[in-house]
């Protein structure tokens, strides 16, 4: 038989043999590379181009093996006369080529994959990560201590003109995660990582710290000190100036002052922000906690009355816990001793967004220009932008900051805002992914469900919240939300089945201005100062007719000064704006509206695809009397990927003298079109959900 003949002709010419020595050879070679590779830190395809070189040369082996015979008297050449011989050669070469190559594509894609997962990530460079310091005492409650030191390492670092410091929080969670110095460097982006450990016991702190470099894992520097508690501060600056040196060995810089050099005023200072930061990490204010930290600053800028930031921090505080009077003194006496510090302008910035006055803006450019390194400092500039709506820059800024603070999901969920409010799509998908690959648990499926609506798939968003509601079923919020997107889509039973007495918001998706104003009126009682429910309950009035009601109640407000003169205003300000200026035109005040009406261009440059720009600047097309112009506007809504309000689309004063035109009929219908694909298109979606591990 052929295939007998075969085989027998292998094992003659010894060809089992030589593959078997040649499999064994190779994986021990391939063994001992990777090993080496590894623990000499040489590039991974080093190791990846061995594998390659074995496959390639298996059947060039086995060519020899079966062309050449081992002898006495050496290497000698196989001679094959017969044509069953012959052909015998063709077919085992045919076989043997074959074979290689289903062996090369089987190892392929763990190849590819391999080498995905060990690509060199891209680091800027003079990058530094400061991970919080391990508290090794015997007392837990000295953790301060080592979160202290680290947290003004990083603040000091971040001024050395040059160095890119990654942010606190990024910082906190790779440590939180358990991260390796190399899987540390590659989530935070840097090159270089500070940690360390304290040790408090008696009189005597024990502090070791070392540089180490994130694409070996090895320590570039590494230092151990036996001080005192009160030279805690001095050092700190042994350590700033250490790794400054490193990290720019040729940098000509002048190291930044700490934060006091009084050693009981920087204690309190530490345990301060320590308890500052519990407050800021939690969902619900411990105002208990906060005043502790108000304290302990108070008494730390009495005890260094000269440290501008001891007296910001004080501010910053008060600020939080919502003493604006209290907070005005520290600030700017901060201010006055110290002016050219990042976060003080940072804090100063604040105190004015709170008192709704434009300098808000240019302090918080100023903290950004001093500390570009401050990433709440660039947070607050961006937001700042964009509730001016001046997009001028706001992307850049916000990138910079996710860049700073990459673990960060609240910075992410920033940028995946302003994307998706601008309609663009491609971003908001990368923002999306990059979510999920990092992120994990309630909050991120909240996010992606939220960034899935802004591309208008809110059936998916729908299926990411039921997930987020599945892992955490006690929270009420998950309810509404779902209850919000439901309503979006039209499907007003499911929306009622989950919030029988529904929500004010609820009731306007759902156009049921009646039950609105009923509830809004007993919430007026109720909570005096919600201007959302005034927004709200005008918006009811004025679609139900009632237009003088709405202006009476949006001077109740502060319109319009409050978004013609004030820096603070906020979404619902802008809604309040524009129902206001639907409701003069509805209630014959035109001149007045179409006056108003000249600032709307201005809160919206940069807007290209959002059906919220388009639908008011078709309406105030509207108003003038454009109705070819207003109508060209309106057509662009069908490109808003996000899915606009039923409510506004049709119930607003400006549209309905478009009532009868074809164009705008065709809006409608489009929008209800997407609405009910969507809704068909649900049950398939949380099908797969459920399907999906």
């Amino acid at each position: 038989m052929p295939g007998s003949s075969f085989f027998a002709e292998l094992r003659k010419r010894k060809v089992i043999q030589s593959a078997a020595i040649y499999f064994a050879v190779a994986w021990g070679v391939v063994e001992v590379t990777v090993t080496v590779v590894e623990q000499l830190f040489l590039p991974q395809w080093v190791a990846t181009v061995a594998v390659i070189a074995f496959v390639m040369g298996f059947p060039v082996a086995m060519f020899l093996a079966w062309t050449f015979d081992l002898t006495s008297e050496g290497l000698e050449r196989t001679v094959v006369s017969s044509r069953r011989g012959k052909a015998t050669i063709i077919g085992a070469l045919v076989l043997l080529l074959a074979g290689t190559a289903g062996l090369f594509f089987l190892i392929t894609p763990g190849l590819e994959s391999r080498v995905d997962r060990t690509a060199p990530v891209s680091v800027a460079p003079n990058s530094i990560a400061v991970l919080p310091f391990e508290n090794t005492g015997p007392d837990p409650g000295d953790a301060y201590l080592g979160d202290g030191l680290s947290d003004e390492l990083r603040d000091q670092l971040g001024q050395v003109p040059g160095i890119r410091v990654a942010a606190r929080s990024s910082s906190v969670v790779a440590r939180q995660q358990g991260l390796g110095a190399q899987a540390a460097s590659e989530k935070l982006g840097v090159a270089s990582l500070v940690e360390g450990s304290m040790r408090r016991q008696g009189s005597r702190l024990r502090i070791s710290v070392q540089l180490i470099e994130g694409r070996t894992g090895l320590a570039l520097w590494s230092q151990t000190y036996e001080r005192s508690p009160a030279e805690l501060v001095n050092i700190q600056q042994e350590i700033v100036r250490a790794v400054a040196g490193l990290v720019l060995p040729d940098g000509s810089y002048e190291l930044a002052r700490p934060a006091t050099r009084d050693a009981s005023a920087h204690e309190m200072m530490l345990l301060a922000r320590h308890y500052e930061q519990q407050v800021r990490n939690r969902e619900t204010v411990d105002e208990g906690l906060l005043v502790q930290a108000v304290e302990l600053y108070r008494q730390a800028s009495e005890a260094d009355p000269e440290s501008a930031l001891a007296h910001a921090r004080l501010g910053a505080a008060l600020l939080y816990l919502g003493d604006l009077d209290g907070a005005e003194a520290p600030i700017f006496r901060a201010l006055a001793l110290d002016p050219g510090l990042s976060e003080v302008q940072n804090t100063v910035g604040l105190y004015y967004w709170a008192r709704g006055l434009p300098e808000a803006g240019p302090a918080f450019e100023r903290a950004v220009e001093l500390n570009s390194n401050n990433v709440d400092a660039l947070h607050n500039y961006a937001e700042w932008h964009w509730l001016q709506y001046d997009r001028g820059g706001l992307p850049e800024l916000l990138e910079r900051a996710v860049a700073l603070d990459p673990l960060s999901l609240s910075r992410h969920a920033a940028l995946g805002e302003y994307y998706g409010k601008e309609g663009q799509v491609e971003q908001v998908q990368l923002i999306m992914r990059r979510v999920i690959e990092l992120f994990d648990g309630v909050e991120a499926y909240r996010l992606v469900g939220r960034l899935q609506e802004l591309m208008g798939n809110v059936d998916q968003a729908i299926a990411w919240t039921l997930r987020a509601r599945d892992a955490e079923p006690d929270n009420p919020d998950h309810r509404g939300r779902l209850a919000e997107l439901y309503g979006v889509l039209g499907d007003f039973e499911a929306t009622l089945a989950l919030e029988p007495e529904p929500s004010l918001g609820l009731l306007f998706l759902m156009r049921r201005y009646e039950a609105l104003i009923d509830l809004a009126e007993l919430q007026m009682i109720e909570h005096p100062d919600d201007i959302s429910a005034r927004y709200l309950l005008a918006f009811a009035y004025h679609a139900t007719g009632n237009h003088a009601g709405a202006i009476r109640i949006l001077s109740t407000t502060g319109q319009p000064d409050i978004v013609l003169d004030n820096t603070s205003r906020t979404v619902g300000d802008h809604l309040g704006f524009f129902i206001l200026i639907d409701a003069l035109a509805a209630a014959g005040e035109e001149e007045t509206a179409r006056r108003l009406a000249l600032a709307v261009d201005r809160f919206h440059v940069g807007h290209n695809t959002s059906w919220w720009y388009h639908f008011h600047i078709g309406c105030i097309e509207a108003l003038h009397g454009r109705t070819e112009a207003s109508l060209d506007r309106l057509a662009l809504i069908k490109n808003s990927p996000e899915l606009p309000w039923e409510s506004l689309l049709r119930d607003s004063h400006c549209v309905q003298q478009l009532a009868d035109e074809p164009a705008y009929q065709d809006v409608l219908r489009h929008t209800e079109a997407r609405r009910r694909g969507l809704r068909e298109r649900l049950p398939a979606t949380l099908a797969a959900f459920a399907e999906a591990p």
